[in-house]
């Protein structure tokens, strides 16, 4: 059996090391941002598949004027857009009534915020009505620290936005 001899001095330097290699972390790790499910609709009048960040009261009534979507509006109207910012994620258009999109799960990847949507579709053998629809969810994120958003489950490639655009 071989013997190790460890020195004193030899030991306070390695225990040094090892503590200020822990003290200093390059940063401290931001919250993630909280997200929230306000509303979702069967009819948004948004016609593709995408993400919509609204931060303004101007783009706030800029997509509630959509032509023909009847989201809650008031609802929507209640979140203080100083505090949080909405995202409003499409399906796009379907021929059919029966389909939905929701809040799945929430992911910080600092920088980004990485949301999974879940879409739900009518079962092949439901009877559904023949009308064109445009399922979204709104969601209201507080925290503006995210540099940019990736949303996946809506198209077979993550949709990914940066704020403000």
């Amino acid at each position: 059996m071989t013997r190790i001899t460890i020195r004193p001095a030899a030991a306070a330097l390695a225990l040094t090391l090892v503590a200020g290699c822990s003290a200093n972390s390059p940063r401290e790790a931001q919250a993630a941002p909280e997200v929230r499910q306000v509303t979702q609709s069967a009819h948004c009048g948004l016609t593709g598949p995408g993400v919509a960040p609204v931060n303004s009261p101007e783009a706030l009534e800029k997509l509630l004027g959509v032509s023909g979507q009847n989201m809650a509006t008031g609802v929507i109207r209640q979140v203080d857009l100083a505090s949080e910012q909405l995202i409003i994620v499409t399906l796009g258009q379907k021929p059919t009534a029966g389909y939905s999109v929701g809040l799945q799960d929430v992911h910080w990847d600092a920088p980004a915020l990485k949301l999974t949507m879940k879409v739900n579709s009518p079962a092949p053998d439901m009877m559904v009505a023949q009308v064109i629809t445009s399922p979204c969810v709104v969601l209201a994120v507080k925290g503006d620290h995210w540099q940019s958003l990736e949303v996946s489950g809506l198209t077979p490639e993550p949709l990914v936005r940066k704020p403000g655009k």
